[in-house]
């Protein structure tokens, strides 16, 4: 994998009033804006602060766990960044799980797993990434471009938090020469042959 866009230690979080938004400084070039609202978010980050281990240690599995996505580099790294900040400085939140069905198996999501759910009005999946998983519902943001559902719209990167009976792991997919098949269907064959 090949990843120019490595956290460093002095790259630093700051709100930033005019825009109303939370900042990651990356360079004295370059700035990262949060997708989030300060209205949602908890006050610890109207403060300075750096970008610390922990959140580069989140930051290197996030992105690891978008690769599966049909993202470019760029939404990867935007992804991954906004699922530190939901993470770790959003809010507490309901869950909205209305908007999707129940799933057919109970899954017990994990922090960056790829996740989908299946829209209520019709059926469609959505793909989400897990940001903090709960014993009964999970922190998710949205990884895939927008969509509207119940006409709401959701927004790439937006936080949501849903049930866990409502969530199920995406198999990343590998391409063949024919079709699109699981990594477990690859390895199934692999081992018959």
């Amino acid at each position: 994998m090949k990843m120019a866009f490595r956290p460093t230690d002095s790259w630093r979080w700051y709100f930033d009033n005019e825009y109303d938004s939370l900042m990651l400084e990356i360079s004295s070039e370059m700035l990262f804006r949060c997708n989030y609202a300060s209205k949602i978010l908890i006050p610890d980050v109207f403060n300075e602060f750096s970008f610390s281990v922990d959140d580069a240690t989140a930051y290197y599995q996030f992105y690891d766990s978008c690769q599966s996505l049909a993202l470019t580099d760029s939404q990867k790294i935007e992804l991954s960044i906004n699922a530190i900040v939901a993470a770790n400085f959003l809010k507490p939140q309901m869950p909205k799980s209305w908007y999707f069905s129940q799933q057919p198996m109970f899954y017990q999501p994990k922090v960056a797993d790829v996740v989908s759910v299946n829209m209520q009005e019709n059926g469609q999946k959505v793909c989400l990434l897990v940001v903090e998983a709960g014993e009964n519902a999970s922190l998710c943001i949205i990884a895939q471009p927008t969509f509207v559902v119940m006409n709401k719209t959701f927004y790439f990167s937006e936080a949501i938090k849903v049930m866990n009976d409502r969530l199920a792991l995406v198999n990343s997919l590998a391409k063949t020469e024919n079709s699109v098949v699981s990594e477990n269907e690859q390895l199934a064959l692999k081992a018959i042959s």
